[in-house]
């Protein structure tokens, strides 16, 4: 029997083949109908890559087509520095086909993880996050996906989210190069604007990332039917049914509006996915329980005892008169009582009272501290009552602080760094940089290490450039320290590396896989270049 791989020109590939005497094919990776990823061995660089081989049909399109679009892949992904968008390192032609080499990430796809069960609500969100900042990366460079689906989404063993498989992507500026009898892409992901013919754009890619979080939190697929003429119909026709509500439900059903121009946008979509991973907002001190307040009047309650311990008196019955001033009528030896500068109740775990050592306030653990609380106390005693709360509260409550005061918090608090890794990863992305860059080094570096990969090269874009340095060197040369080179602008490692010591960044740069470390190496100032090269 004839397969479609014996009829691609050139012939099929194999485990053991040398392509281009460079790169020693390993095992099978995956196969589509855009091409075959091979596991590979770069003899050269002595890496591990990832090598998609294009097959070049011969019937349909003109092989010079099939070409074309190899190369515009490779384009594609060359134009968009992203972590999550995943990096080439080489095209070319080798034994009558295209190949496009890039780097190998070691992990799941987003499918094969489903098939072991369906993600937390906060899983998900987490690696929708990451994919729309990669497709918004690529949208502002002009490059539109068409196949967005847990397939080509991988996870690393770091917790990496990368997006792969650019080979049907859309570059604005060049001309369509599929038949116009062909439709590519994975009918149950397309757009219902792709599947009537029309152009494909960014909001075609948001409705394909909705269908993937739907797959992800539901375990099933909204539209796939019993063969692709009534999938496709499905998509144009039928409303998606989620069975677990909440608001990652709602921000399915935003993305899945049929409607292009009525549905939700990236920075919406972003918004409501940061709202699900930071969790319900704290409660402050001008707004306690009302079910944990004792009311004012009931005796021996605590709002009473807090009173009594400030110096205040309790009247004896509503129709007392009011005590005289204390400058006319003070016993000898009495403190005077401050009622006009006290407030008349205050909830659980809103500080210490007025004059008392600060400390951690009774019940905190019921209630969050308010922000003069964390304020006025040491770091160590405000590191353990944040310790105390739920992940998400703490989060929110370092987001209100000042930077200074988040990063002084954060250095008590990375004695447990998993613990302070969560808490960072939670906040802003913005504020969660500037708190790190009033973080000590190295206690920055161990609460990176416990982070997963892309969100501290998230982060990690808000520290400036000394400070990036200073954590750099304090990680040495491990691969979360690798990850986060890879993850910056070649510009932006330019200035931070300069300030790493040359050792630091030679083993750094022996250990990147993303095919810059000659041009870094050329950027850094010579005196650098020299010590590293002597």
């Amino acid at each position: 029997m004839t397969t479609d791989s014996d009829m691609t020109v050139g012939g099929p590939a194999r485990p053991g083949q040398v392509v281009v005497g460079r790169y020693e094919l390993r095992s099978l990776l995956g196969r589509g109908g855009m091409g075959a990823v091979w596991l590979a061995w770069d003899k050269a660089l002595e890496r591990l890559v990832a090598m998609k081989e294009i097959p070049l049909w011969p019937y349909g399109e003109r092989a010079e087509v099939q070409r074309e679009r190899a190369l515009r892949e490779a384009r594609s992904l060359a134009q968009i520095g992203h972590p999550s968008i995943v990096v080439v390192h080489d095209v070319f032609e080798a034994d009558g086909r295209p190949w496009i080499v890039m780097a190998h990430v070691e992990g799941v796809s987003l499918e094969d993880k489903i098939k072991e069960g369906v993600l937390a609500e906060s899983e998900a969100a987490a690696v929708a996050r990451d994919v729309l900042g990669g497709l918004t990366a690529a949208h502002a460079a002009g490059v539109v996906h068409r196949d967005v689906k847990p397939a080509n989404i991988l996870i690393s063993r770091a917790g990496r989210v990368v997006l792969v498989d650019f080979g049907i992507a859309q570059m604005s500026g060049t001309s369509g190069l599929t038949a116009r009898s062909r439709l590519l892409g994975t009918p149950e992901f397309m757009a219902p604007e792709r599947i009537k013919g029309e152009a494909a754009n960014a909001a075609s890619d948001l409705w394909s990332l909705g269908v993937t979080l739907f797959w992800a939190v539901e375990g099933r697929s909204p539209f796939r039917r019993g063969n692709e003429h009534a999938t496709m119909l499905a998509v144009i026709s039928d409303d998606p049914a989620p069975t677990r509500p909440g608001p990652i439900s709602r921000l399915v059903i935003g993305l899945l509006e049929k409607d292009p121009a009525r549905r939700m946008g990236a920075q919406e979509a972003d918004a409501r996915l940061r709202a699900i991973l930071d969790g319900p907002a704290p409660r402050t001190a001008a707004a306690p329980e009302p079910s944990r307040k004792p009311p004012v009047s009931a005796p021996g309650q605590a709002a009473g005892r807090e009173r009594e311990a400030a110096g205040a008196r309790e009247p004896e019955s509503p129709s007392k008169p009011p005590a005289p001033a204390p400058a006319e009528r003070r016993p000898a030896g009495m403190r005077a009582p401050e009622p006009s500068r006290k407030p008349p109740a205050r909830p659980h775990g809103a500080g210490s009272p007025a004059g008392a050592p600060p400390g951690p306030p009774p019940g905190a653990s019921q209630g969050a501290p308010t922000m003069e609380t964390l304020r006025r106390a040491s770091p160590a005693v405000g590191a353990r009552l944040l310790l105390a709360q739920p992940r998400q509260v703490a989060a929110s409550l370092l987001d209100a602080l000042d930077p200074a005061t988040a990063g002084a918090l954060l250095d008590a608090m990375s004695g447990e760094p998993s613990a302070a890794a969560t808490v960072l990863a939670l906040m802003g992305t913005a504020r969660a940089g500037r708190a790190l860059d009033h973080m000590a080094a190295a206690k920055a570096a161990a609460v990176l290490r416990a982070m997963p990969t892309g969100r501290g090269t998230l982060v990690m874009a808000g520290v400036a450039d000394r400070s990036a340095a200073e954590i750099l060197t304090a990680l040495g040369s491990t691969t979360t320290a690798v990850r986060l080179v890879e993850s910056m602008t070649t510009r932006r490692a330019w200035r931070v590396l300069d300030n790493v010591p040359p050792a630091v960044i030679a083993a750094l740069l022996r250990a990147s896989t993303d095919g810059r470390a000659d041009r870094l190496l050329s950027g850094l100032s010579p005196a650098v270049r020299r010590q590293i090269t002597e």
